[in-house]
């Protein structure tokens, strides 16, 4: 059974009801600007980190610079074995003694011949004169003929001796700087001045022309490479200043400004090779650091770029 209302009752009721206050639209607050971009940065030097090659096949006999020493152009780092290519330098240079004795007597020779057969051909001209006046017999005049031509032939072939005993010394003397090379490049240099930060052969190894033996870091400013993802790849603009931050405390490391901006967008990230990455596409910014940044080459830091 209903139970029902009185009228009065039930007008009260809505009155209450249409006297109740409404609540108020919640507003959104605006989005703040970005004033910052932050990537993650590798610490190198700005002319970028060399890979040292042995450059000759040996064995490794010394190491002349140790890690982390600073070091000018053209220092020995390290030499390897090059006993056998001086001795083909010393055994060249022998045979190059040789071949000039026998240079020297070929010329000699070569002289001899050139005597004789001038004067063979100057008793040809002779005995011509002579047959026209009967002095001689026809005979003789054709053996003297025979003759020169002989001598000039062996004058000829005297020539091609010396001309091959030449050759030869020629060749010698090539073999001399071709061992003299190879024994140079035995010797690894510095590039140019710079930090030795790391040795990747010992003492003993056999290494190949190709093989890497030190990691070096040329003197120039340090910079911080860093990625800013595309959706503020636009806000980053050269000039702009950047601060250097660790990713383990968070304390400001140094300063810098932004001195390079990519032309493109790509997807690979720096760090694609130390932890797994989403599928983006990212620009490539490097920010030269200021004196007294506090970093390591190869270090790994948060970078915070200022986009006001």
């Amino acid at each position: 059974m209903k139970t029902l209302l009185p009228l009065g009752l039930v007008a009260l009721l809505l009155t209450a009801c249409q006297n109740e206050p409404k609540e108020a639209p919640a507003t959104v607050a605006p989005p703040k600007p970005i004033r910052q971009v932050i990537g993650i940065a590798r610490i190198e030097p700005e002319a970028g980190l060399i890979d040292i090659y042995a450059g000759a096949a040996g064995r490794i006999m010394a190491r002349t610079i140790t890690e982390n020493q600073v070091v000018g152009a053209g220092q020995v780092l390290l030499t390897l074995d090059a006993n056998s290519d001086r001795a083909q330098i010393a055994q060249a240079q022998a045979k190059i003694g040789t071949q000039q004795a026998t240079i020297a007597t070929n010329e000699a020779q070569l002289a001899t011949l050139k005597a004789t057969a001038n004067k063979a051909q100057a008793d040809v001209e002779l005995n011509q004169k002579l047959l026209t006046v009967k002095g001689i017999t026809s005979q003789t005049l054709r053996d003297s003929e025979a003759n020169a031509e002989k001598l000039r032939l062996d004058y000829q072939k005297g020539q091609a001796d010396l001309a091959q005993t030449r050759a030869k010394l020629a060749e010698l003397n090539a073999d001399v700087q071709y061992y003299q090379t190879v024994t140079a490049q035995k010797t690894v240099k510095a590039p140019q001045a710079g930090k030795l930060l790391e040795w990747k052969a010992d003492l003993g190894d056999y290494v190949t022309a190709n093989t890497a033996v030190a990691q070096f870091a040329p003197n120039s400013p340090l910079t911080a490479r860093t990625e800013v993802d595309e959706l503020f790849a636009e806000r980053v603009k050269i000039g702009q200043r950047a601060t250097i931050r660790s990713q383990a405390t968070g304390k400001t490391l140094g300063q810098g400004t932004v001195y390079f901006l990519a032309d493109f967008l790509k997807k690979k990230s720096l760090f694609s090779d130390e932890t797994t990455q989403e599928d983006r596409r990212v620009r490539e910014v490097r920010i030269r650091l200021d004196d007294g940044a506090n970093v390591l080459i190869n270090g790994r830091v948060d970078c915070v770029i200022s986009v006001d």
